[in-house]
């Protein structure tokens, strides 16, 4: 076999350098509070809120397009009130919560290669999908709230059909980043049982 030719050597020189501008980037960005258990918090409220939203948005679809075969409870009479204020309050505050993960994770946008195989490529489509439509949903929920439609697009068929893409696309990630979130869950269950050995050993001592 010959040696590697020109063109292969100069991938493999790019490749190199984009490597180490990767990780000078991921340094320069570096902060204590981004990490994994930082990612694990946050997204566990994030998680709660997205799937409130999400139950909530279709119990009011239903009442609004309601299926034959599946009757929905409309009493007590501020049933609908309530739930749909627990959409708008939960949604609100789905923003600063989405930017706040974002923050977190920030210099992972930067990691090389962008692309490691054929299932890292479809996580980041799934990923991107994640974040354009966890930016979008609450968003148009505030300016709906408002009554301010910047758009031409049917609000309500729209921020439905979003909504399942944001859940699916939610499923995909959680199942894909499992592993690291058991193991922040455990972390934390280590540190409160650790944290209940010092107070109770503090207790016997005094």
């Amino acid at each position: 076999m010959g040696s590697p030719g020109p063109s292969e050597s100069i991938t493999e020189r790019m490749s190199a350098a984009l490597q180490q501008r990767s990780m000078r980037v991921q340094r320069a960005l570096d902060s204590p509070l981004r990490t994994t258990r930082t990612t694990v918090v946050i997204g566990r409220m994030l998680g709660v809120g997205f799937v409130v939203c999400f139950v909530t948005g279709i119990y009011s679809h239903l009442l609004q397009d309601p299926l034959a075969w599946l009757p929905l409870p409309v009493a007590p009479l501020h049933l609908y009130g309530w739930t749909q204020g627990v959409h708008v309050v939960v949604g609100s505050a789905l923003i600063p919560l989405v930017l706040a993960k974002l923050w977190v994770v920030f210099p992972k946008l930067f990691a090389w290669p962008a692309v490691r195989s054929l299932s890292h490529l479809l996580e980041r489509a799934s990923l991107a999908a994640l974040v354009a439509t966890a930016l979008m949903v609450p968003l148009t929920g505030a300016l709906n709230t408002l009554q301010w439609y910047p758009w031409d697009f049917s609000f309500r068929r729209t921020h439905f059909a979003l909504a399942w893409v944001l859940i699916g696309a939610m499923a995909v990630h959680v199942s894909v980043h499992l592993p690291a979130i058991v193991r922040a869950w455990r972390a934390d269950a280590d540190a409160d049982a650790d944290a209940d050995a010092d107070a109770d050993a503090e207790g016997v001592s005094r």
